[in-house]
């Protein structure tokens, strides 16, 4: 099965969902917007994701 995840990035804190290939959420979390931090919610997810979106936006 195919999952997908969209971060919406903040100074401080970044918004996580990740959902699967029908829309249903499997995750949500705020993670600090960090890149280890980032590295590690998805590599603790249990799951692969296939396709990760970021927010058009001046971060």
């Amino acid at each position: 099965m195919e999952n997908y995840a969209g971060i919406d990035v903040s100074l401080e804190l970044s918004s996580v969902c990740v959902v699967d290939a029908q829309g249903k959420i499997l995750k949500e979390a705020k993670v600090t917007s960090e890149p280890d931090a980032l590295v590690e919610f998805f590599e603790t997810l249990g799951f692969a994701v296939k396709r990760i979106g970021l927010e058009a936006g001046p971060l």
